[in-house]
Formats: structure tokens, sequence, C-alpha cells
């Protein structure tokens, strides 16, 4: 009777995951902790408890909206010349970082006597970096302005690029084999389709951010413009009368946070419709708005003020933490699949720990040219799993039955620890990042 009510009551629901939301921000102050890490805990909790549904369709969307708000409001918060001199740093750690921990799920599904499509299912769980768990981390601890913040950022957009050739790629190849009894055959054509999109998309998102977003009018156009000036100015002229400064100051901004969110909620169709995270294309909405724009006449800054006190609140008080609940509430214990199966997950879990960590670290010292205190950031900031996990887990386990019962479980709850990882470890990390403690590794001081 209980189950049932809480199944359709959406009011009931909605209560009680804001209550947790309250409890877990609580118990963070008065733990000195990271608040995401309560939510996914306190998730987990009454979702095994039966007080909240393990999915609920309406909640799911609103924890969607939730993350969309957060990584715009990030992205608002960034400098997008340091976003642009940081994603030239990035290949690298993305690439490196992104083979490690794939190669930890593969190396790890074959330990223990697993077939071969399997294996590359494991390894593309482990892939994606969620970049959404580890900003809010670090804007918890007034880290989010950090040249390391910025690096993961930056490399997680091309991780996410990363792991959507990998879901396009490997995800058919791996169900082919499981029905061809194990035999590979790559679909180039697949892999040509998702290039095509991610070269649209972010073709798109430039031209997005250089014409809708243009800081002040063109001037008369040169007569011996070169053909990039000749676009530039074209292309302005176009997009100015519906630029992004005159609906931002409308009515003296009486609807800015309106708009605001309009953006963010616009830029992340248009990444949905390329078949990335929605919260991709809100950050880069974000990125592209300047202070500058918010003013108008002797209001001043009051404006941006005002709106950015509204954009923070609905990502970091209201809407983001249901995601992070939604999030811990995916997490169903069964312990009688459990007692047979935790070592394989503690041995997931510590494969990819020291994959990921290590390999993002270097990369981003020996190819991003960053100090070895933002190079250990950079690596344990990378180490959350991202939603593309549990796609990859529903597509092979409820989908197509490629995964038993127990590598759900493995996978599951390795993708846990990884998550409540993060805060932990970047909490940890604070005061040699900010050179509060010393650390030395092999005669290599690697604190700040």
């Amino acid at each position: 009777m209980i189950e049932q009510m809480l199944q359709f009551n959406v009011w009931l629901i909605s209560t009680i995951i804001l209550g947790i939301v309250i409890f877990s921000k609580y118990v963070a102050k008065q733990t000195a902790t990271v608040d995401v890490l309560w939510l996914i805990i306190f998730g987990a909790f009454f979702s095994n408890i039966n007080l909240i549904p393990e999915h609920h369709e309406v909640l799911e969307y609103i924890g969607e909206w939730g993350i969309v708000f957060v990584m715009f409001t990030l992205g608002f918060d960034e400098d997008i010349e340091r976003f642009k001199n940081g994603l030239k740093r990035s290949l690298g750690i993305a690439v490196i970082g992104a083979i490690f921990p794939f190669l930890a799920g593969f190396i790890c599904a074959k330990m223990f006597g697993y077939s071969q499509s399997v294996a590359l299912l494991w390894g593309l769980t482990m892939t994606a970096t969620a970049v959404s768990l580890t900003m809010v981390s670090l804007k918890a601890k007034s880290l989010h302005k950090s040249q390391a913040a910025t690096g993961i950022m930056t490399a997680a957009v091309v991780d996410d690029v990363l792991s959507l050739i990998g879901v396009a790629i490997i995800v058919p190849l791996a169900l082919t084999a499981q029905k061809n009894g194990g035999e590979i055959v790559i679909e180039w054509s697949n892999i040509g389709i998702i290039a095509f999109k991610v070269a649209i998309f972010f073709t798109l998102v430039l031209i997005i951010g250089l014409f809708a977003f243009p800081e002040r009018a063109p001037k008369k156009l040169n007569p011996k413009s070169t053909l990039l000036q000749k676009i530039d100015f074209y292309l302005t002229k176009l997009f100015l009368p519906i630029s992004i400064k005159r609906f931002l100051t409308l009515y003296s901004g009486e609807f800015t946070p309106l708009i605001m969110v309009f953006l963010a909620l616009g830029m992340g169709a248009i990444a949905d419709i390329f078949g990335f995270h929605p919260a991709i294309g809100a950050y880069f909405a974000g990125l592209f708005l300047k202070k500058e724009y918010f003013l108008f006449e002797d209001i001043k800054d009051t404006i941006y003020t005002q709106s950015k006190f509204v954009m923070d609140h609905l990502a970091f008080t209201i809407f983001g933490p249901i995601f992070f609940v939604n999030l811990g509430s995916k997490i169903v214990f069964d312990f009688s699949i459990f007692a047979h199966i935790w070592w394989h997950i503690l041995l997931l879990f510590f494969m990819v720990f020291i994959f990921q960590i290590a390999s993002a670290a270097l990369a981003a010292r020996f190819t991003g040219g960053y100090k070895w205190h933002d190079s250990v950031m950079i690596g344990l900031g990378m180490l959350g799993r991202a939603e593309l996990a549990f796609i990859v887990i529903n597509i092979a386990y409820t989908e197509n039955h490629i995964f038993d019962d127990a590598q759900f479980q493995t996978l599951i709850f390795a993708t846990f620890l990884l998550n409540i990882s993060v805060p932990l470890v970047i909490n940890w990390w604070k005061p040699y990042y900010e050179g509060k403690k010393d650390l030395k590794l092999f005669g290599i001081k690697l604190s700040a």
C-alpha cells in the first residue's frame, strides 16, 4: 500500500526528496564535507527502505533540469579565454584519461572469465567522466575557478566526445558479437555518422557563441576585408536583431532569469539532438555569457547580481541536488548476490581508481603542462563515472540481457564507490592543493 502510494504520489515523493536534500546539506555542514556525498548516500539508503522509488519519470526529468542548471551556472562562472586555453592543453588528458579506465574495466571482466563482447561493455561503462559531480564538489570547496577545475572541465568536454564515439562503435559491436557467438564485426558507417554529428554540433555551438552573443554591433565593412572578416560581419549583422544582450536587458532586466533558463534548456536541447548530454550544451550557453551583457543604463551590475543569485539557487540549492538523490536511488542492494561478488566490486573499483587518477594526472603534467598540484587534482577530479555508465548498463542488462544480475550489481556498486570517492578525495587534497600541507612522492613535491 505504501509502495503504491509512493509510486504515484509525486507530491509526497517530492517532499521526501527535498527533505533528504535539506538533511544532506545539514549533515555536510556539521561534518565539513561535501553535500553531494550525502545526497548520493541518503538517496541510496531511502531507496532501499522503499521511502523513495528507484525510478520516477517526473522526478528524473526534474533532476535532469537540475544538472542542466548546474552546468549552465558553472559555465557562467568560467572565463571563456581561460577555457579556450585549457581546451588546448586537455586533449592528452581526455584521451589518456579515457583509455586507461576502459582498460581497467576490460581487464577486470576478462579476469572474471567473461566474453570479449561483455568485456568491451565493461570497459565502456568506466570511460566517461562525471564532470557535473566533480564541478559541484569543487564548487563546495570554492575551487571551481581554479586552474585544475578548468582542466577537468575542458578534458571532460573532449572525453564526452570520445565516449559518444565509443558508444556508437562499441555497443553495436558488442551486441553483434553476442548474437554471433563472439565474432566481432566493425561497422564503419556508424563511426562516420557519429563523427559527422560531432562536427556539426561543435560548428553550431561555435556559430551561436560567436554571433548570437556579439559584444558589439559590427561597424562598416572594410572593402579590403578578408573572407573570414566578411563572414564575421554578415553573420553578426544577421544575428544582431535577436542578440542575447537585447533579451537579457529587456524591460530593465525583469525577465533576465527566465531568459537564462531558456538559454540553458535551449542549448541543452541542441546537445541532446546530436547525442550529447544536455548539460554539455548548457555549459556552453553559460560560458558564452559575459557580465557586460547585463549592464543597462544606470542599473550597473544589479541585473547580473540578482540573476546570478537566482540561477545559483536553482542549480545548487533546489533542482541540482535532486539529480544526485536520484543517482543514489539507483543503488539497490541484493545481499544474496553481493556476498559472492563483493571482491569483484572492490577489484574493479581499485583498478579504475588507480588507472584513472594516475593516467589523468600524468597526462596533465606531461601533455598539458600543469603543475603537480593541479595535475593531481585533475586526476582526482576525473574519477567519477558519468550517466553514460548507467546508459550502457541499461542497454546491456535491461534491453538486451547481456549482463546477468551479478555483473549488473558489480558495475553499479563499483560506479557508486567511484562517485562517492570524488568529494572525499577532493576534500582530502584541498589543503595540499592550497599549499597548507606538503606532500612528496619519490622526491617529487606534489603539493603547491
